[in-house]
């Protein structure tokens, strides 16, 4: 096939679509001037010799990591140069697409200074780090532990007799490992501790506690610092992820972070209003995870629907005819078990789109609440947090897996660009929170809900509304989906019903099961990670749906309205499917709504057919965003490849350089072949 029908196959596809590409991305990314300033940037990035996709691989460690400093380095010099807001310096780490040195002290050590930090050391340590005069990292994890932030072994031991705290690493499994920027770059890490005052221990809290000499960069007596080494399959390779280990280190009193906890010169403890407080740096993080899972799974998700389309494999007959092309091989994106797997991955990053913006929103309404000291919020956005983390995570991850999958066999190669997105992404599914570990998070949030159903459900928060229809058991128990025909799977409230209902059962379930005697916790361990997806899912459906009313009120062109609610149904009825089980159990769905249920997702496919393309253009990302051979906007995909494996190094000489040494012994070595 030449190379023509390729950029030809995709251009038609993209003609197909029926929705303003350009109003869409509008929608996805909050308005003009965002779109606009995103592709401004990106371009500035793309332009830039330093962030060449083409020397960001066959690397040592050594050069890895030193490619992650030049780039931090260039990602100041530019932040500083172009005078770029937070919100535009966020965009900036986003399309340079590598986890780099400094990239926690960006979104991580400079945000909890302010968060946590009263207005004195903010003032005194924000402008230090956003000027990089310092470089810092958020110092959690330890050797030993790492989700189980109550039995951490770092300790602070207040000494009055100098106004200090002395920062001790317990045991080497005390050792903070895992961190982020703290093998190579850091100066200062913001660690969690347990502060301890006259042998009572007050819990983990946090601390600014140098690390190397602002001199030299050498480590301070006491410290010792350095890289962890490579991590699996090739990911984070230019983040000197590192460990440190505290040997009776002093740090100045001023130097707890004590917006909410606070120790006086005399050793008097004044606890904070709550102690969920600790978790509000793991909150922001989290958040902006659901925007991170977003991204990668749509690049994914971009990437397939391109190379699926100019891919052209047999002349099997399929519902969708090529009558300009009778005679060439059946296009990849018409056969349907490959739109079966594809169109709901596209489905997913929308949702996930609409969640992180839902998230976003929610961390950034408790956070001016807790500056006013009200936390009445911050449970409940913990504890959602927690869980879309987990699902969102974890479907992201095995999205991008998926996309690969679809490709074939040049799926596999790195100039495809889902290597790239997979090795960096997947340890998603561990950091800021194992992602079976934390759904118990969110299972016991949802718990205490139940418990205030019965008491106040006037209180109950909105996204946990559903755990009132618990006190009623009789009346639960007679609940029943109300499809009577395949079109009504189409309602949202019928969808928002089915997970409603689901969820509310489950929690119901690990509520019977928390109660008997004879369990403990964690023999509930299962029932808490099924809790957890259940409402995570649902809040993504909810957002999915809120999303297509937003849109409408927006003013958003009416077919893009029509195609983001085809994306929310399918979302929907596709996560319903997977999860037809939960509620088959208790009769909530019977045989002929499950039939009916999978008909209407084949409607749903076949309708976005010709959309694919334009949807997955809408993310609007570029084709040095997007890093891929076979998923560029032109869809010349196997001249991008061939292009990219003949100028490898390995391929500059006609003979290979290990020939004389290894080759020519193997041939050679029972006498040369006279052929």
């Amino acid at each position: 096939m030449s190379q023509s029908q390729q950029s030809k196959d995709l251009a038609a596809a993209r003609s197909k679509a029926t929705f303003s590409v350009s109003d869409m991305a509008v929608h996805i990314h909050g308005s003009p001037e965002n779109v606009k300033r995103r592709r401004e940037i990106a371009e500035i990035v793309a332009n830039d010799p330093v962030f060449a996709r083409e020397t960001r691989h066959g690397l040592s460690r050594v050069q890895d990591v030193n490619l992650g400093l030049k780039m931090g380095r260039r990602y100041f010099e530019l932040k500083d140069q172009l005078k770029l807001s937070k919100e535009d310096a966020v965009i900036l780490v986003e399309m340079i697409d590598e986890y780099m040195p400094i990239t926690l002290h960006e979104s991580a050590f400079i945000p909890i200074i302010y968060a946590q930090g009263t207005d004195e050391q903010a003032a005194y340590w924000g402008p230090l780090a956003e000027k990089h005069q310092i470089l810092g990292c958020y110092a959690q994890t330890e050797l030993g532990h790492g989700s189980n932030l109550s039995n951490l072994e770092t300790t602070a031991t207040f000494d009055r007799a100098t106004d200090e705290w002395v920062i001790h690493s317990t045991t080497f499994e005390a050792s903070k490992w895992w961190i982020g920027g703290l093998g190579t770059a850091a100066t200062h890490a913001l660690i969690q501790a347990h502060l301890i005052i006259d042998g009572k221990n007050y819990g983990a809290h946090g601390f600014i506690v140098p690390l190397r000499s602002l001199k030299d960069h050498k480590p301070f007596p006491g410290v010792k610092v350095g890289d962890i080494g490579p991590k699996a399959y090739g990911g984070f390779a230019k983040i000197d992820n590192g460990f440190v280990r505290f040997d009776h280190h002093r740090i100045p009193r001023e130097n707890m972070l004590m917006r909410f906890s606070k120790v006086t010169k005399d050793g008097q403890y004044i606890k904070p209003p709550s102690s969920k407080l600790a978790y509000g740096s793991m909150v922001l993080i989290r958040s902006y995870m659901i925007r991170v899972a977003a991204l990668n799974l749509a690049r994914a998700a971009t990437i397939a629907t391109r190379y699926a389309t100019v891919r052209r494999q047999f002349n099997v007959p399929t519902s969708i005819r090529d009558e300009a092309n009778p005679k060439l091989e059946t296009q990849v994106i018409n056969y349907p078990m490959v739109q079966a797997r594809l169109f709901p991955i596209i489905a997913q990053a929308y949702a996930l789109f609409a969640a992180g913006e839902t998230m976003i929103n929610m961390y950034t309404s408790m956070l001016s609440e807790l500056m006013e000291g009200d936390i009445s919020s911050l449970a409940e956005v913990h504890a959602i947090s927690s869980g879309l983390k987990t699902t969102c995570s974890t479907m992201a991850a095995t999205g991008v897996e998926d996309c690969r999958k679809l490709m074939g066999g040049h799926g596999y190669s790195y100039f495809s660009g889902i290597s790239h997105i997979w090795s960096n992404y997947v340890p998603s599914n561990t950091y800021e929170g194992d992602n079976f570990l934390l759904t118990q998070q969110s299972a016991r949030y949802l718990l205490k809900q139940v418990k205030l159903a019965a008491v106040s459900p006037d209180k109950v928060t909105p996204y946990n509304k559903y755990v009132i229809r618990l006190t009623n058991q009789d009346a639960f128990a007679s609940e029943r989906c109300s499809v009577t025909v395949e079109e009504d799977w189409l309602k949202p409230e019928v969808q928002l019903a089915a997970f409603e209902h689901r969820a509310a059962r489950l929690v119901g379930d690990l509520a019977a099961g928390a109660m008997n005697k004879d369990v403990v916790w964690s023999d509930l361990n299962l029932e808490c990670w099924r809790l957890c997806h259940a409402h995570s899912q649902y809040v993504l459906a909810r957002s999915a749906v809120d999303a297509v009313e937003t849109a409408r009120k927006q003013g958003r062109q009416p077919e893009v309205v029509k195609v983001l609610k085809q994306l929310a149904d399918l979302f929907a009825l596709h996560t319903i499917q997977q999860n037809l089980g939960d509620l088959l159990e208790d009769y909530f769905v019977n045989p002929m709504q499950c039939q009916a249920l999978r008909r209407q997702i084949k409607k749903v496919q076949a309708a976005m057919a010709c959309n694919v393309v334009g949807l997955t253009d809408a993310f609007d990302f570029t084709d040095h965003y997007l890093g891929s051979a076979l998923g560029s906007y032109d869809g010349a995909a196997y001249k991008r490849l061939w292009e990219a494996a003949v100028s490898q190094p390995i391929n500059q000489r006609e003979v290979v350089e290990g020939y004389s040494e290894f080759l020519k012994p193997i041939l050679q070595q029972h006498g040369a072949a006279k052929l």
